[in-house]
């Protein structure tokens, strides 16, 4: 098949994907998935991933990654896109060392989870990817584990019961699966 054909037959596939992926095709705008994402998405790699969240930001966000989990649909990191002001845009990454389990998100945002870690990012209203609450589990100077919470900027210590909570929540987050676009695997 010829390569025009080919981009083509992948931007109607990725358009057609764009509209599917999330719970709602329309945005609070009224635009839809493909509308805000369908050139971002074209201009990805073919070895990059795609997934549109619904993450309690005004419009959706894309996620993209080229490193997906064991040849599946999950991933631990990612580049984070945001439409706004009529084009999306990229907005920071979602790339911590110590995030080791896939990525997840509900209505108060998107999270990363490590060992010994719970990281949730927002989008603000102003399109900025932010770190807005993290917990970390710690060790003293003896060895004992310790737990802290950071969140506006400061660190706080918490008990053990806080940051567990914290990570119920990530866990019962939904997994965010990424799909391939114009490659068409």
């Amino acid at each position: 098949m010829n390569q025009n054909l080919q981009k083509v037959m992948g931007c109607a596939l990725i358009l057609s994907l764009l509209s599917l992926l999330t719970a709602c095709g329309r945005t609070s705008s009224g635009a839809s998935n493909a509308e805000l994402y369908g050139s971002a998405v074209a201009a990805l790699a073919d070895d990059e991933a795609f997934a549109i969240v619904e993450a309690g930001a005004k419009n959706p966000v894309l996620l993209a990654s080229s490193q997906l989990l064991d040849g599946g649909q999950t991933a631990a990191f990612c580049d984070v896109y945001y439409a706004a002001d009529g084009e999306a845009k990229k907005i920071g990454s979602i790339d911590d060392p110590e995030t080791t389990a896939p990525l997840s998100c509900d209505a108060s945002g998107i999270y990363a989870t490590g060992e010994q870690q719970v990281l949730r990012y927002e989008i603000k209203e102003e399109g900025l990817l932010e770190l807005s609450e993290a917990v970390y589990i710690r060790y003293d100077d003896s060895g004992r584990e310790c737990y802290e919470k950071t969140a506006e900027g400061n660190t706080t210590q918490i008990t053990k019961e806080e940051f567990l909570s914290f990570e119920e929540k990530a866990q019962k987050a939904e997994p965010i699966l990424f799909h391939y676009g114009a490659s068409g695997s």
